[in-house]
């Protein structure tokens, strides 16, 4: 049972209980009858660990919100994971087309990100780049077949990303 299913069960209990000592006589003042037992429950402290926010949540909204429809084929953005939980990432976008685009990286938070761009299906476009944070990075790509794959992987060090993918014209 989940710890708000329990919560509720116990919330649940102590009011069936107070009905069933108080709603019954009608008379808010009469002592309870001879046989009845008052039982109390309480709930004991949650044991789950407090959750603490991703401070980079929210770091490119501003710059993506600011694009106008159409400057981008497809655009990406997020952070690593929450503290504790950091983690490679990855985008995937099926639906673009074979043909020459411009893939722009931008990261904050670690010195450095490892990128590695593919087809969908997984054909390597060009060698593992290392991509510096607090800049932005463009590479010019060639898509040899429909889907385009992203991984950024900032070897566990918490921080954001954005990924914008335009045809190079």
């Amino acid at each position: 049972m989940s710890l708000s299913t329990r919560t509720i069960c116990a919330l649940a209990t102590v009011a069936a209980a107070a009905i069933a000592l108080t709603g019954c006589t009608g008379d808010d003042d009469a002592a309870p009858s001879p046989g009845a037992v008052a039982s109390e429950t309480t709930s004991s402290p949650s044991a789950s660990p407090s959750v603490t926010p991703d401070p980079w949540a929210g770091y490119f909204d501003d710059e993506v919100a600011a694009a106008a429809p159409g400057d981008f084929l497809w655009q990406s953005w997020g952070t690593f994971g929450d503290p504790g939980g950091v983690a490679p990432f990855r985008s995937d976008n099926q639906t673009i087309d074979p043909g020459a685009y411009a893939v722009t990286i931008d990261c904050a938070g670690p010195e450095t990100v490892t990128g590695r761009i593919s087809t969908s299906a997984g054909t390597a476009i060009g060698e593992p780049l290392l991509l510096p944070c607090q800049a932005s990075t463009q590479v010019q790509i060639d898509l040899p077949e429909r889907g385009l794959l992203v991984e950024l992987d900032s070897d566990r060090a918490p921080g954001a990303f954005l990924i914008r993918v335009k045809a190079r014209v």
